[in-house]
């Protein structure tokens, strides 16, 4: 009898499936594969792995630590001081002090450094009555009751109304405002308050403008006082 082929074999067993691997272990075995592989290379060509490069400082903590940044800043901090200082005590003269009674426009006199003379406050008020500046030659007083005292002498109603009656009887403007001044009245006042009669001078072109008393007020010279001269 024939024995069929086969029939001794044992039956075979079934294989055991294999072990799942986890995603994550399964990426950290790939990272690890390619890290080997990137030392072989390094081994083979001689390269030695490169150290990570170091972050430069940003450029503002180079500068807060800086010495020359805070001497600066103290420096700056120094001249502030100084000069906030030396306007607190010795600052500029207000501009109120002069003309404090013009009804708002203040300053006419001051940088007026002489009482006479074609720059000085007398020369400037022949200049502007002239042109009938009335604003100029009215705050070139002190005091309202200056102005008042002017306008009344010229029976006018107010300094400016004064001063525009005044410009009709000027026959030329050039000479009139060309008042010359006896020498002794363009020498450096001695005293803060100067008396300046109005006959004194050499006047052409127009009438004569009474007696002023003209005083250092601040930074200038303004007319504390008037009065009509003998002389007209």
């Amino acid at each position: 009898m024939t024995d069929e082929p086969g029939k001794d074999l044992a039956p075979r067993q079934p294989q055991p499936p294999a072990p799942q691997m986890d995603p994550e272990q399964f990426r950290q075995f790939q990272e690890f594969q390619r890290f080997q592989e990137f030392q072989r290379y390094q081994e083979a060509t001689g390269q030695a792995p490169q150290a990570p490069k170091p972050q430069g400082k940003r450029w503002w903590l180079v500068v807060l630590g800086s010495r020359i940044f805070w001497r600066g800043l103290f420096l700056l901090v120094v001249v502030i001081s100084i000069v906030w200082a030396y306007n607190h005590f010795f600052g500029t003269d207000d501009p109120g002090d002069i003309a404090q009674d013009s009804g708002g426009v203040t300053g006419a006199a001051q940088g007026l450094q002489a009482p006479a003379g074609l720059q000085g406050t007398v020369g400037m008020f022949y200049k502007h009555v002239s042109f009938a500046d009335t604003t100029r030659a009215c705050t070139l007083f002190l005091r309202d009751d200056t102005r008042q005292k002017f306008a009344n002498a010229h029976g006018a109603s107010d300094c400016a109304a004064a001063v525009k009656d005044l410009k009709t009887k000027v026959t030329s403007v050039d000479r009139y405002q060309q008042v010359m001044f006896p020498p002794e009245m363009l020498k450096t006042p001695t005293t803060t308050k100067v008396t300046i009669d109005s006959c004194a001078l050499t006047v052409e072109g127009g009438p004569r403008l009474g007696t002023f008393v003209v005083e250092k007020v601040g930074s200038g010279w303004v007319i504390t006082d008037w009065s009509p001269s003998t002389c007209g």
